[in-house]
């Protein structure tokens, strides 16, 4: 019989022999399945069909999965995930070595190829061996006796983070431009050859710190690097180079900028090098079959385990999916699928269909952790299946010692994913003869419509330029240049680079190469291919300049971009940014990245481009070229000479734009710690540009009628004027009644200007500011020694109230640089009031048993829901405690009882007193010019006009009051507290420990 299982999502062929077992105890019906059993439980995609293609005991808890060149599948087993081998015991991880001997699809023939690993993540096939990732360091392992067991190991880089086994380096692979590429894991490391063929790239510390950036090494010895982007467990690569990687909540990262442009600018950030293409965080959605336990509930129905990204590049699914980016979700049993469309020098996604994932599976124990592409052009998944796939050090203490844990440890299997309508080609990597092919025969691999055979070809050639170079040059420059896919293009460039890397003792191979990609660079009928033309052309080249033109004449955007940057970089000289290029970068942050180059030779080359910019500003509109004026001017700022900012201010209107390149101007004289009087000044006076723009700022910042916004806007502009005419502006602004926003503006500026009298005017009569302005406020007074020192008079007074101060504040003073100051702070914060302390400390001994959640759970709705949820009852008034994971009984029973300890301003009990003598309080959540809106218990609104208030201020106490053990005993309180850390397994369908009956 054979072992091949397919199934649709309406009919199952349960053709599977018994070699994959299954043996676990179950709890609470949590029982393992069959692969027969597990495959009957997926919904998948109508148009496809999934098949079992290894299981246990062959395959037991899959991370990550390579085809090579001979057809074999290379398993990366993690078996004992998590928390490693038991004290004494050697490892258990190994890499296992498939083989389909009788062709039909199943791999039912295993070889352990290497044991007793320490948490190995990622393999990548290499010179008849592998490189793989594994504790800490990057090595390769080989078999040398044709037996398929390892024999020969070479340890290549040491010195990744070794901490949690999901936050590991893993995902070593193959790049296009011949580089190995390494996701970090998240926590980097410091990181160091252990083999002198490599070295760190030029300008790089070595060791190298990782912190931030992925890994990345010559393929054949040369130099090592950080990468942006930063990824966790999850890798891929489009055919240019486009970088994919994920992290628990982002399910496809796209690397949009190299680390050159983000190092050369004093304004960007690792951050902005990527860029999230498919919707991450709260803001993500996936639809889970089974029960999905999420470790906040707060992130149910969220990416919060996103790993395995991969974007699709086989021939065996739809044609529509071609490139579509695939994330796993293991803890909702499910891959998502994402169409990926260009957009700019990034991409964007939509959801293949909405409300209904790629795959889904009814099996709580499906937990797919990795995907690839094989030799056949299908989709492969990894399954770790398991019962648990959260790590202990992620979930809340009553769960890390939980009866599952290990569950599922001789478990595991694969699975391909092929269309219905397409009969599987290539089936097996040997329809072609990889290991006897010529060159000729490889290099035609290039063009091949599925991405396995032309990485695959990319590796073979590689691996022999060092030895047979000469064997490939001249169909590497055929293929290079009439190639019928943009790939195969692609890939031959960059072959041709790696061969005029390795012939540097001949310089007509270089020559003969630099001739193409000038040819290339302005010929090819793909702006992709141009692209990486131009990125690997020398500016030495006699072509050089031609090539650039010709690419800045084109209508495409991103060649522009690149062009443009080579082309001002390479002469030191202003280059006219093309129409075409200057519209998109007013609305694509990462085009505007390219134009934000260095100063060369002291000379700002932006100047320019913000001149031409604000000259087409009325066929552009103020608003759309805004942006990028503002980026330019902060370069301006910061790179040019007061004569620059001169011309500059000449060109600018005192309007809204005006004030936004004012304020570029200004945070970049500010970053390179200039002088801003004398940057703006013409012959020792302000420049009159200015002037006028701050005229404009002051009149929108007193109109009443303006928006807030635009007035915020504005605030930001006038205190660049330290005149006393601006202090009483800000002054007046502050006491007004105008919103909140526009009096946190004036309270900064008056902070920014060195008002003599600011803590003063705050600390008269804080009670009378709302809790938002208050807050502003305290973070002012933390900014100077002195208005610091008020502060703490004002506390020790009890005019103003500690819980005025968030916990980083009140740690600020804690840790205050002046030593008498921080004596002060921790004096007056040392303890809670006497009788608060003796309440908690009589309530501590009750809840030290165990109590009962389904009491508690009744306890709550009478005393705690009309301002608090849980379990969708209740009313939104109070902050969100049903995510409780983190908090000890010990600290919700202090939150219970002294509320006012550590509570957000946003929280403070608001009090407003109307003219005929009412009193209302609540939270202070909406404040206009005309009215105050208080949220009361059960989520009431309040709204009072301000004709009608004699009196409002805030408490500084929290609307949750104290004395709240009047309403409950000892015993009832530790029932409550039972119900709020145990609520989510009153069911039953997580182990935990819910009471009670």
């Amino acid at each position: 019989m054979s072992h091949l299982l397919k199934f649709s999502p309406l009919a199952v062929a349960l053709l599977l022999s018994g070699t994959c077992t299954a043996q676990q105890e179950s709890v609470r019906g949590n029982e393992p399945m069959t692969p027969q059993e597990s495959a009957a439980q997926f919904q998948i995609h109508p148009d496809v069909q999934i098949e079992l293609v290894a299981c246990e005991p062959q395959v037991v808890d899959p991370v990550a999965t390579a085809f090579d060149d001979q057809g074999r599948l290379w398993v990366v087993e993690m078996r004992d995930y998590p928390l490693g081998p038991a004290d004494g015991q050697p490892p258990q991880s190994r890499i296992q070595l498939l083989r389909d001997r009788d062709g039909d699809g199943f791999y039912e023939h295993a070889t352990t190829f290497a044991n007793e690993l320490i948490f190995p993540t990622g393999i990548q096939p290499w010179r008849g061996g592998v490189i793989v990732t594994l504790a800490g360091k990057v090595m390769f392992m080989a078999d040398t006796d044709g037996d398929d067991v390892c024999d020969h190991r070479e340890t290549w880089f040491e010195g990744f983070m070794q901490e949690n086994t999901q936050l590991r380096a893993n995902h070593p692979a193959l790049m296009l431009n011949n580089q190995i590429h390494v996701s970090n894991g998240l926590r980097g490391g410091t990181v160091k050859s252990t083999d002198k063929r490599w070295g760190p790239a030029p300008g790089q510390p070595d060791p190298l710190p990782l912190q931030g950036k992925d890994f990345a090494f010559d393929a054949l010895g040369g130099t090592f690097t950080g990468m942006p982007g930063n990824g966790q467990f999850g890798f891929s690569e489009d055919d240019f180079g486009n970088i994919f990687l994920c992290t628990n909540r982002n399910p496809c990262i796209h690397v949009v900028l190299n680390g050159d442009i983000i190092a050369s600018d004093p304004w960007l950030t690792p951050r902005d090098a990527v860029h999230d293409a498919v919707i991450a965080g709260e803001a993500s959605r996936v639809y889970s079959l089974a029960q999905a336990w999420t470790t906040s509930n707060l992130h149910a129905g969220q990416f919060t385990a996103a790993c395995g990204v991969h974007v699709f590049g086989g021939t065996a699914l739809p044609g529509e999916m071609l490139n579509n980016s695939f994330t796993c979700e293991p803890t909702g049993y499910l891959v998502q699928r994402q169409v990926m469309r260009p957009d700019g020098l990034t991409f964007a996604a939509k959801r293949g269909r909405e409300g209904v994932e790629f795959l889904a599976s009814h099996d709580a124990w499906f937990r797919p952790v990795n995907l690839n592409s094989g030799p056949d052009g299908a989709l492969y998944v990894v399954d770790m299946y398991r019962a648990v796939i959260e790590h202990p050090q992620f979930v809340p203490v009553e769960l890390k010692n939980r009866p599952d844990q290990q569950w599922g440890n001789d478990l595991g299997r694969i699975w391909r994913i092929t269309s219905k309508s397409k009969p599987t080609a290539d089936s097996n990597a040997a329809s072609m003869d990889w290991q006897t092919a010529d060159a000729a025969a490889l290099v035609a691999a290039l063009d091949h419509s599925n991405r396995w055979h032309r990485t695959t070809a990319q590796r073979l050639i590689l691996e022999r330029l060092s030895t047979d170079a000469a064997a490939f040059t001249t169909d590497l420059r055929e293929t290079a240049k009439s190639a019928q896919t943009p790939a195969g293009r692609v890939r031959a460039l960059w072959l041709l680079d790696a061969t005029a890397k390795l012939s540097k003792s001949d310089a007509s191979v270089a020559a003969a190469f630099q001739e193409l990609l000038a040819d290339v660079a302005q010929h090819d009928s793909d702006f992709r291919v141009r692209r990486q033309a131009i990125e690997l052309l020398d500016q030495e080249n006699p072509k050089f300049a031609t090539a650039m033109e010709a690419a800045l004449a084109t209508s495409d955007p991103v060649l522009q971009a690149v062009a443009w940057r080579r082309l001002v970089l390479s002469t030191g000289k202003p280059v006219a940014v093309p129409a075409e290029l200057l519209a998109s970068a007013c609305t694509d942050s990462r085009l505007r990245a390219h134009l934000m180059v260095p100063a060369v030779d002291g000379q700002c080359l932006q100047t320019p481009v913000l001149l031409s910019l604000l000259q087409q500003r009325e066929s552009m509109g103020d608003r759309k070229i805004e942006p990028l004026s503002m980026e330019l001017a902060r370069r301006v700022g910061y790179y040019a000479p007061p004569a620059e900012i001169a011309k500059v201010l000449d060109a600018t209107g005192a309007d809204r734009l005006g004030m936004q390149i004012v304020r570029g101007l200004h945070e970049g004289v500010g970053r390179a710690r200039k002088n801003w009087s004398k940057s703006i000044a013409i012959d020792g006076q302000v420049h009159p540009g200015f002037a006028r723009i701050q005229a404009f700022a002051k009149s929108i910042a007193s109109d009443e009628n303006a928006a807030a916004s635009s007035r915020t806007d504005a605030l930001n502009i006038v205190r660049l004027d330290r005149s006393d005419e601006t202090t009483e502006m800000l002054v007046a602004l502050f006491e007004s009644s105008a919103p909140t926003s526009v009096r946190s503006s004036a309270i900064e500026g008056l902070a920014a200007v060195g008002d003599p009298e600011f803590a003063s005017r705050i600390l008269s009569d804080p009670g009378r500011l709302p809790p938002a302005l208050l807050r502003t406020c305290v973070a002012s007074l933390l900014r100077r020694p002195e208005w610091t020192a008020k502060m703490l008079d004002a506390l020790e007074a009890g005019t103003l109230a500690p819980a005025a101060m968030d916990l980083s504040q009140t740690n600020r003073l804690r840790n205050h640089s002046d030593k008498k100051l921080a004596a002060r702070a921790r004096k007056l914060m040392a303890s809670l009031s006497a009788d608060r302390q003796a309440v908690i400390d009589r309530y501590s001994k009750a809840i030290a048993g165990e109590g009962d959640s389904h009491a508690g759970k009744l306890i709550f709705a009478q005393q705690c829901a009309a301002c608090h949820v849980m379990q969708g009852k209740g009313h939104v008034v109070g902050p969100d405690i049903s995510d409780s994971r983190t908090k000890t009984p010990e600290q919700l029973l202090v939150s219970i009882l002294n509320p006012g300890a550590a509570i957000d301003a946003n929280y403070f009990r608001y009090t407003v007193v109307t003219i005929d003598g009412q009193v209302q309080d609540g939270l202070l959540v909406e404040e206009t010019a005309d009215a105050i809106t208080l949220k009361q218990a059960e989520g009431k609104l309040t709204t009072i006009d301000r004709e009608d208030i004699d009196q409002a201020r805030t408490t500084s106490v929290s609307l949750m009051p104290e004395g709240f053990e009047q309403q409950i005993n000892p015993k009832q309180m530790r029932d409550l507290i039972a119900y709020i850390k145990n609520w989510r397994y009153l069911s039953g369908a997580i182990p935990g420990v819910a009471t009670g009956e």
